[in-house]
């Protein structure tokens, strides 16, 4: 899809092309080109959050030592052209994606204390950071620990016990959101009620100043431009 048709639908795309590897830098003068200022949330490369590499042609450099959110020479010089992109492309969003079982361990909590303390620093990393938390974090003891740490703390709203009404999420005690929005094991777009339980979740959380939203489902396209218009006709 042309960025130029997409950021006249959608204002924020979570972008993955730094993930596995570095982009050569006319690609990343090309995306500078083409999105608005903040418009981008880039995903983290993996040597700083994943020990285990993705399949790509092309990777970081890389040793035994990355990922985790250990603290490594590979994910430094990773960490240091990361930068340089974040800055080029007014990035608004640097998204921290925990690697799968990474719990709420005590050793877990320091390396992340240490990871966002000394490493991926706020000044480091250039823009707002992001931590997702792996499932097995309860999401209120996720967001305390993100709040501690100094950084938004993702979720899918539309993750819940069963029974549990929407309302459970509206008492987070969260400075911004930060939504990542799955597609609940279905592979069709997301069902109006469940577009409607988003649009009363933003209109709770209305006096927040920013408020982002990422799909990941596999409808990702529709699922966001469903969102805009519900939440059009509700302000209607």
């Amino acid at each position: 899809m042309e960025r130029a048709r997409y950021f006249k639908e959608l204002s924020l795309l979570e972008l993955s092309a730094f993930y596995a590897g570095p982009m050569k830098p006319s690609a990343v003068a090309k995306w500078a080109t083409g999105c608005p200022e903040g418009a981008l949330a880039l995903v983290a490369p993996w040597v700083l959050t994943h020990r285990k590499p993705p399949k790509a042609t092309t990777m970081w450099p890389h040793d035994g030592t990355v990922g985790d959110f250990r603290d490594s020479v590979p994910g430094r010089a990773a960490l240091a052209q990361f930068k340089l992109a974040v800055e080029q492309l007014h990035a608004g969003y640097a998204v921290f994606r925990s690697p799968s079982l990474f719990a709420a361990s005590a050793a877990n909590r320091d390396t992340l204390k240490k990871f966002f303390g000394e490493v991926a620093t706020e000044e480091a990393v250039g823009t707002t950071r992001v931590w997702v938390p792996d499932g097995l974090w309860d999401l209120r003891t996720a967001i305390a620990f993100a709040n501690e740490l100094g950084v938004l703390c993702a979720f899918d709203p539309l993750v819940r016990d069963p029974g549990q009404p929407p309302e459970v999420h509206y008492d987070l005690d969260v400075s911004a959101l930060y939504l990542r929005v799955a597609g609940l094991g279905r592979s069709g777009p997301i069902r109006s009620e469940r577009l409607d339980d988003l649009v009363m979740l933003l209109e709770h959380y209305a006096e927040l100043p920013t408020a982002a939203i990422a799909f990941e489902s596999p409808s990702r396209w529709n699922d966001a431009r469903n969102l805009k218009k519900t939440l059009e006709n509700a302000v209607e």
